[in-house]
């Protein structure tokens, strides 16, 4: 697979062989907002219910203070200074991941990404911190799109920590609408700004751009593996940007087409 535009981690999965017949074309400028990715598109939004949290005794005390007073996501103390917790989103090749950023103070810095529960559990034992799974729940989301000046409400799915980081494949319609759309990445990164828009649209979804190594996105998919799905999504489940058909003009041509002979045709041959 040939990419143009960019770099990002995945390229290195070039250096195994590639098939020239795949071009992906990274965008450096295309961006979604959520209205249309979770109200157009209908990918499915999803919230995270836990986080990290300071340890406590194992109490019932102590869980019900954590069950009423948490908030998800939460800024925790680590080391003596505080941290930034925020999720973070990516759609790759038709399934959904989630993960979570950690990031010492506002503005962020010294950024870390989990990919998986197992990596979020070990960083907790390491640092004498506690997870807060939370419970999971559903609400109602109302985004308003400037673009289609009209107001678009989702679904919005909490999640218990222990399965925000299971991958979610997407199907049936949502899965031919993210195809029609033309869509093989697109990440949600708290750390980047807004792309801004048509109609001063928040485009907080950046799309086919090389935008997964500043989110650490190798934890999920290993280099290899992502190149070698990006090639199989775009040469095989992509529509292929095939040539424009081409309008014939001239009459003698379309004639010639539907099989009439001007010397021959509705004459008698010979003999006849």
């Amino acid at each position: 697979m040939r990419i143009i535009g960019g770099k990002d981690y995945y390229d290195a999965g070039a250096a195994w062989g590639q098939d020239d017949s795949v071009t992906f074309m990274r965008n450096g400028t295309r961006g979604l907002a959520s209205a249309e990715i979770h109200g157009a598109l209908r990918v499915p939004l999803r919230s995270c219910a836990g986080g990290l949290v300071p340890a406590e005794p194992d109490t019932a005390a102590a869980r019900q203070r954590a069950l009423t007073r948490y908030r998800p996501l939460s800024d925790v103390e680590i080391d003596g200074a505080r941290h930034v917790q925020d999720a973070a989103r990516v759609l790759f090749c038709g399934v959904l991941y989630h993960g979570i950023r950690l990031a010492r103070g506002r503005p962020t810095e010294d950024a870390r990404w989990f990919w998986t529960y197992d990596a979020i559990i070990a960083f907790a034992h390491k640092h004498g911190l506690a997870l807060h799974q939370g419970e999971e729940s559903e609400r109602e989301r109302r985004e308003t799109s400037n673009i289609r000046r009209q107001t678009i409400n989702y679904p919005d799915r909490m999640i218990p920590l222990s399965q925000w980081f299971d991958p979610e494949p997407l199907t049936g319609t949502v899965r031919e609408a993210v195809v029609a759309a033309g869509i093989t990445i697109a990440s949600q990164n708290p750390d980047t700004p807004y792309i801004p828009g048509p109609e001063q649209e928040h485009l907080d979804w950046a799309v086919d751009q090389p935008s997964l190594s500043a989110m650490d996105f190798a934890k999920a998919i290993d280099p290899f593996t992502a190149h070698q799905e990006i090639a199989m999504w775009v040469g095989g489940v992509l529509p292929a940007a095939g040539p424009k058909t081409v309008e014939i003009g001239d009459d003698r041509v379309k004639i010639a087409k539907h099989g009439f002979h001007h010397p021959t045709s509705f004459r008698r041959g010979k003999g006849e």
